[in-house]
C-alpha cells in the first residue's frame, strides 16, 4: 500500500510540474496536438500507479519526453507560422459579412441548428442580427454583432466615466491577502484602519476587495454552523 501510495504522489509531482510548464491554456483550450499530448500523459501516469511491476522511471522519462516535444514544437510553431496550418486547424468564418456561408458549415459538418444554438449561447436570438460569427483553432465561437444590435458605448452616448480597473481580493475567509494588499499600495496599518472604521476585524470577513480608485466592497462573515 505504501508503495502505491509514494508511486502515486511521484507521478501525481511529475505531472504537476509538467502541466505548469506546458501553461494554462492546456486546461481548458486544447488544439488537436495538445490533446494528444494531454490523453499521452493520462495513460503514462496511470500505468506505474495500477501496475506494481512497471517502475516509476518508466513513466518518468517519457513524459519528460513527450514535455519535452510539446514545447519543442510549440517554440518552433510560434517562429515558422506556416508549419502551424499543417497541425492546427484554421479559423471558419461561418457568417461573413452578414451572410450565412453554406460551404464552411458543410466542411466543418456543423449544422445550422447548432450555429444558431451558439449563437443564442452569447445572447444572439436570430442569425440575421450578426455580422461575423467565427470558430476559432481552440473550438471556442466569436461573434461580432452588426452594429444595431451592438450595446452602445459610453463614448458613442457621449458619457463619461472613471476606470475603476479591477476588483483585488485583500481578504478570503478570514485570511488577509498580503500580496494583493502590497499591489494596490496598501499595507496592515490601512487594512486594519479601513476594518476599524467599519466596526470589524479580519477574522470576521468572508469577503473584502478594493478596486484601483479605492472603492471598497465588503462581506462579514455569516454564521452557518
Amino acid at each position: 500500500m505504501l508503495t502505491v501510495f509514494l508511486r502515486t504522489v511521484v507521478t501525481y509531482l511529475v505531472l504537476m510540474i509538467a502541466m505548469r510548464i506546458m501553461g494554462k491554456r492546456q486546461i481548458g483550450e486544447l488544439e488537436v496536438s495538445e490533446l494528444i499530448v494531454t490523453l499521452m500523459l493520462s495513460e503514462l501516469a496511470t500505468s506505474p500507479i495500477s501496475n506494481a511491476d512497471i517502475p516509476v522511471s518508466h513513466a518518468i522519462v517519457p513524459i519528460i519526453t513527450v514535455l519535452t516535444f510539446e514545447v519543442v514544437t510549440s517554440v518552433i510553431l510560434i517562429k515558422i507560422p506556416r508549419i502551424k496550418n499543417f497541425v492546427s486547424s484554421k479559423p471558419s468564418v461561418l457568417i461573413d459579412k452578414g451572410r450565412l456561408n453554406q460551404r464552411e458549415l458543410s466542411r466543418i459538418r456543423m449544422s445550422v441548428d447548432e450555429l444558431v444554438g451558439e449563437l443564442r449561447r452569447q445572447g444572439s436570438t436570430s442569425i440575421e442580427e450578426i455580422e461575423y460569427a467565427i470558430l476559432e483553432q481552440n473550438g471556442k465561437m466569436t461573434v461580432v454583432p452588426k452594429m444595431q444590435y451592438r450595446q452602445p458605448t459610453l463614448e458613442q452616448m457621449k458619457l463619461s466615466a472613471k476606470e475603476t480597473g479591477i476588483a483585488h481580493i485583500l481578504i478570503a475567509d478570514g485570511y488577509i491577502n498580503r500580496y494583493n494588499l502590497r499591489g494596490t499600495g496598501h499595507d496592515d496599518a490601512w487594512l486594519e484602519a479601513e476594518l476599524k472604521r467599519r466596526g470589524h476585524r479580519s477574522s470576521e470577513i468572508y469577503l473584502m476587495t478594493v478596486d484601483d480608485i479605492g472603492n471598497i466592497f465588503l462581506v462579514p462573515k455569516e454564521d452557518i454552523a
